[in-house]
């Protein structure tokens, strides 16, 4: 084999083509394991990283001495070198596509293996994740790769340049439920994923190489060493660019975190320590990560802390994650109704409550720093609930991504009028908190705290934010509206919803929209005595955003009184009347208008010598309607037993308008 080694071009300064570096000796590799053993590490740990390298013997002394990296609270202890590309795994789980993930609560069908798993510390410097089985992994780094790829291009390009970053990653072990196979440790890219599928592809080794067969025994990476130092031997002129890029991204320069030194004792675990290492080391410009992905990837560690708080149990944690569907929630004893679940969540985003409210905020705090597009200095952070309301929001969600009626436009828009539905002060409204009240027990005791001139008190606030939840679900509430001049309802949504909490109409609707979201209907209007309503076709008459701002919360804040059908019906009557006298108004007008066009120079006018079949038509029109005001006179005439006044008709028409007769 020549050593074959094509210099860059000094136009594109492109990495050289340089021979594969072979299997180290096994000698080596068993003495970087018992170092690492030493170190602490498990030996099944200490095996499978003991292999990654082109040279053990440069990274061995690194074990004793490693390299400290600066995190929020504690320092990362970190050894480095070149390793084969290909014994690298890809974050299966790459918080960069949490955004895609479909929730088991959202019950949809063939949706993407895309998942979350918690990674935990297993030891040191070693992670654990749970999985169902060895298929499964497969088919979940065979996406990831895919679909991190997809999203994120890196640049310079990695087909020029290979891969100029060191990835960094750890020791993770993969543990197969009902012990269906034997745990399986690999070096887990942590940071970095983006730039390591990239150069999977350029190597072309897919999930099943880089999980069974590259770390399973000395032959697969001969054979792969071989390929592409046979890519490299070739002259330069009949090399391929694929064979180019291959041979570049064959190794590449790593780091692998062994352990982490808190600065208190028990305040940074390993897991936190990778997540704060993951978040300040974006090293390649490259696309950052959308604000639904970060969102849902911080969440997640959230929940992790509350329950490692012991705030809640393992089952509510993957309820309120949205690990479960409503019939897992119910067999495990766990209210399955999506406002329950709502109110929940946003309470423990929201509150102060020190135990809840400083579980959220560790996970927050340490990969926070302040705003990314503002200056590099390190600035204060400071986990307030509109820092912590987005990620309870995005758990909340989790629900709607990916089921059928909800394509993600719907689901982003869920999202902004939640949070603009809410209260704005919940982290200081009060003692306010989610109960297991039923929504008629919320309603009784939101109807007290009106009548005690407390309207919005701690049942009125949870009634409020779990009717919040069903509304922006069902899409009945919408943002304020600038396009209609003075006519325009400019309140926000949560203006809208507090004006409930202060009449008893309001607070009827409240309750309804919970007992109705939960047997699964479209919440509805009800009448005084809380019967729904029906529409003149029999249907269930819905609720509305428009009977929301003009009926049940106007603007003005004046809320019609409650009459009864009869008086309603004379109500009706008198402004249809008045509309029909309107109109007749409106067609002398437009009738007078006619007779006024003429042709200039000529006094006729127009209708009285064009227009025939028009006039014609009209005047039946006419003829008809007077038929029926003729037949209108006979039978209100019979009906009363002669000529009415107008006065009389005034007292029939309404007996809401003592006013208005008076006037009269």
């Amino acid at each position: 084999m020549s050593s074959n080694i094509m210099s860059p071009s000094p136009d594109t300064l492109t990495k050289p083509i340089r021979l594969v570096p072979p299997i180290p000796d096994s000698a080596d590799h068993r003495a970087l394991r018992a170092a690492l053993k030493k170190h602490g590490m498990s030996d099944h740990a200490a095996g499978a990283i003991s292999t990654i390298w082109t040279n053990p013997k440069a990274v061995l002394p690194q074990v004793s001495n490693p390299q400290r990296r600066r995190i929020p609270g504690a320092y990362q202890l970190v050894i480095s070198g070149e390793v084969y590309t290909a014994r690298l795994v890809p974050d299966p789980y790459n918080p960069r596509n949490a955004d895609q993930v479909e929730f088991a609560l959202a019950e949809t069908e063939d949706a993407p293996p895309a998942a979350l798993a918690t990674a935990t510390e297993h030891g040191v410097g070693e992670m654990a994740v749970q999985v169902a089985s060895p298929e499964v992994l497969t088919r979940q780094l065979a996406w990831a790769v895919q679909t991190t790829r997809n999203r994120n291009t890196p640049n310079p390009s990695i087909a020029e340049q290979g891969i100029m970053d060191p990835p960094i990653g750890v020791a993770t072990t993969f543990f197969f439920e009902d012990n269906q196979a034997a745990p399986m440790t690999f070096p887990v890219v942590r940071e970095g994923s983006s730039r390591v599928s990239h150069g999977h592809w350029h190597l072309n080794v897919g999930a099943d190489e880089v999980l069974y067969q590259l770390p399973r025994g000395a032959s697969g990476m001969e054979s792969h060493i071989a390929r592409l130092n046979g890519y490299a031997d070739k002259p330069a002129d009949e090399i391929e660019p694929t064979e180019q890029a291959a041979v570049r991204c064959a190794v590449t320069e790593f780091e692998l975190i062994i352990g982490v030194e808190p600065d208190v004792p028990g305040a940074v675990d390993l897991s936190l320590a990778i997540k704060a290492r993951v978040a300040q080391d974006h090293l390649n410009p490259k696309t950052r990560w959308s604000t639904e992905s970060k969102n849902t990837s911080l969440a997640e560690e959230c929940l992790l802390s509350v329950r490692k708080a012991g705030v809640i149990g393992s089952d509510e944690e993957k309820w309120l994650g949205g690990h479960l569907t409503r019939d897992e929630a119910s067999q495990l004893k766990i209210p399955p109704y999506g406002d329950d679940r709502a109110a929940w969540v946003i309470h423990m985003f929201t509150t102060n409550e020190k135990a809840t409210h400083d579980a959220i905020r560790a996970p927050i705090a340490l990969v926070l720093t302040g705003d990314e597009d503002a200056p590099a200095r390190r600035r204060a952070v400071r986990v307030e609930g509109n820092t912590k309301l987005p990620l309870g929001i995005e758990v909340i969600a989790r629900e709607l991504h990916g089921a059928p009626l909800f394509p993600e436009p719907k689901v982003t828009q869920f999202r902004k009028l939640l949070k603009e539905a809410l209260p704005r002060n919940l982290s200081t409204r009060g003692p306010w908190k989610r109960t297991k009240r039923t929504p008629q027990a919320l309603f009784e005791a939101a109807s007290k705290e009106l009548a005690d001139g407390l309207p919005g008190g701690p049942a009125g606030t949870e009634l409020w934010v779990r009717a919040a939840y069903v509304l922006c679900k069902h899409g009945m509430i919408t943002g304020p509206r600038h396009d209609q001049g003075p006519e325009s309802d400019r309140r926000p949504a949560g203006e809208v919803l507090e004006a409930l909490l202060k009449t008893e109409a309001g607070l009827r609707h409240l309750r309804q929209i919970l007992e109705d979201d939960r047997v699964g209907l479209r919440p509805r209007r009800v009448n005084e005595q809380g019967q729904p309503l029906k529409t003149a076709t029999g249907a269930d008459a819905v609720i509305s955003n428009d009977f929301l701002r003009d009926k049940l919360a106007p603007k003005d804040g004046v809320v019609e009184d409650p009459i009864s059908p009869e008086a309603g019906a004379h109500k009706r009557f008198k402004v249809a009347m008045e509309n029909v006298q309107k109109s007749i108004r409106q067609l002398e007008d437009s009738m007078r208008n006619l007779a006024g066009i003429r042709v200039p120079g000529d006094e006729i006018p127009l209708v009285e010598q064009t227009g025939k079949p028009d006039i014609l038509l009209l005047r039946e029109d006419l003829k008809r309607m007077e038929g029926t005001a003729d037949a209108w006179l006979i039978a209100v005439m019979e009906a009363q037993g002669g000529n009415l006044g107008y006065e009389e008709e005034e007292d029939l028409f309404d007996e809401s308008y003592t006013s208005d007769r008076e006037d009269s």
